[in-house]
C-alpha cells in the first residue's frame, strides 16, 4: 500500500516534535496497577512529510505492563530507532498509589500522590504531587488552646542523574512537614497524628526549606524545584512557597 508519510517534501521546514497525545493507557508502574496518560514524540527531517503514528503505540505496548524509569528510558531509545528520529520525548502522569500504616493500630490503607515522568532523550525529569499537612507556627504561639493547621500539597519537579524511588522522596517530604494525610485513622491514631502535627509546626516556607536541604544533599538529584500550597483552614486564601535549586 501507498506510503504517504514517508514521501519527501520539499517545503524545507525540521519539526521539533510530532507524534501523539493524550493517549489514556493501562500500565504497571514498579508493579503498581494504574492508567497512564501519555504523550510520545519524535522530531521529525525537513525532509519527510509526515511521522507513522501508529508505531508510537507498538512501541508502547512493548513495554506498557513492565514499567519503571529504566524503562521509560529504553523505550525512548526504541522510539528513536523504531522512528528513524534523532531525539525523543516522553511525557507519562498517572496516580500512584502506595499503602501506609496508621501510626499506633499499623492498619493499612491506600494513599495517593500524583506522578509525572518526562524522558528527553536520555534525561530524567520526575514530577510529584503528595499531599501533606500544614500546623500554623504563629497560631500556635499566640493561641491558648490549639493552633489552626489545614492540609496542603507539595509539588516537586526533579531532574535526576540516577534513579530515586518514590518511596524515598515521599520520606523526604514527611520529614519536612507539619503531617502526612491518611485515608484511614482510629482514636488512636487520630490523637497521634493530632499532637504530631501539634509538636511539629510548620509555615510553607519551612516545608520548602527543608526539602531543600534534603534535595541540595542527594547527589542523585541533579536539579529541583519544590513548590508547596497550603489551603488556609481560616482565611480567604491560600499561602505560597517556592524554591528553584542546583541546575534546574
Amino acid at each position: 500500500m501507498k506510503d504517504v508519510q514517508s514521501e519527501l517534501d520539499n517545503r524545507g521546514i525540521y519539526l521539533h516534535g510530532v507524534g501523539i497525545s493524550d493517549l489514556e493507557y493501562p500500565i504497571i508502574f514498579n508493579g503498581n496497577h494504574t492508567i497512564g496518560n501519555f504523550t510520545l514524540l519524535v522530531d521529525l527531517d525537513k525532509n519527510i512529510r509526515g511521522t507513522h503514528m501508529s508505531r508510537f503505540v507498538e512501541v508502547l505496548n512493548r513495554y506498557h505492563d513492565n514499567l519503571s524509569e529504566k524503562r521509560l528510558l529504553e523505550m525512548s531509545i526504541e522510539l528513536r530507532k523504531v522512528l528513524e528520529a534523532k531525539k525523543s520525548y516522553i511525557k507519562v502522569s498517572f496516580p500512584y498509589f502506595s499503602l501506609r500504616q496508621a501510626p499506633i493500630t499499623k492498619m493499612e490503607s491506600y494513599t495517593k500522590c500524583d506522578i509525572t515522568y518526562e524522558i528527553i532523550n536520555e534525561e530524567v525529569r520526575l514530577y510529584l504531587a503528595i499531599p501533606i499537612i500544614t500546623l500554623c507556627p504563629c497560631s500556635k504561639a499566640i493561641s491558648n488552646y490549639g493552633a489552626h493547621n489545614q492540609r496542603a500539597l507539595v509539588e516537586i519537579g526533579l531532574k535526576l542523574k540516577e534513579d530515586i524511588s518514590i518511596k524515598e522522596i515521599a520520606k523526604y517530604v514527611e520529614n519536612s512537614s507539619s503531617g502526612m494525610v491518611f485515608s484511614l485513622l482510629k482514636r488512636e491514631d487520630e490523637k497521634y497524628v493530632t499532637e504530631h502535627m501539634y509538636d511539629n509546626p510548620h509555615f510553607v516556607e519551612d516545608v520548602v526549606r527543608d526539602l531543600s536541604v534534603f534535595l541540595e544533599k542527594d547527589d542523585r538529584v541533579e536539579g529541583y524545584k519544590v513548590k508547596v500550597i497550603s489551603y488556609e483552614s481560616i482565611h480567604n486564601h491560600n499561602a505560597f512557597s517556592e524554591r528553584e535549586g542546583k541546575a534546574w
